[in-house]
């Protein structure tokens, strides 16, 4: 039986300015939000923030790979996870909100497709993937086996984490959201 191949997404090219919450305001809602440009840096393959459409430079990020979950609260606001940080962002419209969760859970769900073909293929396929192993930084590089040893899959990330699995369902509200937040946040402008 063939596996059919699953190629590595692409990171979408999207920029915008949204709010983010800030971290040391409080549980207020209100007042509380920051007006920042976020985009992806398809390079590095970061989805983050700068303070101003004309900064070069990301002052936050999570990489494209890390997102563990997408999670809408309403028409406005939604929540960028990864295991080191949380995104607690909203919109400037229904529908530009729309854009950034449809766009970021595209790219994740066909991260997982990939990650799953990955874990299904023996690692002697996956080294004939040069595209594989040249550009994915999280995944380490591993010699086929050799005659008398058995296939191993890779299904596991550096940190000993299983690739592939599927985004969490996170189900909360924006206050619980925001109090569930990373430490890490240091926007405190």
């Amino acid at each position: 039986m063939s596996v059919e191949p699953v190629a590595r997404p692409t990171p979408p090219e999207i920029e915008g300015y949204l709010y983010k919450m800030k971290r040391k305001s409080g549980i207020n809602l209100t007042g509380s939000w920051n007006k920042r440009w976020f985009y992806v840096d398809t390079k590095r393959r970061e989805f983050g923030y700068s303070q101003s459409n004309t900064q070069t430079t990301m002052k936050n990020s999570i990489f494209l790979d890390d997102i563990t979950a997408v999670v809408s609260f309403d028409d406005y606001c939604f929540q960028v996870e990864s295991k080191t940080r949380k995104f607690f962002l909203k919109g400037e419209s229904k529908a530009g909100a729309a854009v950034w969760v449809k766009t970021l859970e595209t790219y994740r769900a066909q991260l997982v497709a990939h990650e799953k073909y990955l874990a299904s293929t023996p690692l002697h396929m996956k080294e004939a993937k040069k595209e594989d192993n040249n550009t994915d930084n999280n995944q380490s590089v591993v010699a086929a086996p050799s005659k008398g040893s058995k296939t191993i899959y890779r299904s596991e990330d550096k940190a000993g984490e299983p690739k592939g699995k599927e985004a969490k369902t996170v189900s909360s509200t924006p206050v619980q959201a925001w109090s569930l937040s990373d430490e890490m946040d240091d926007d405190d402008d």
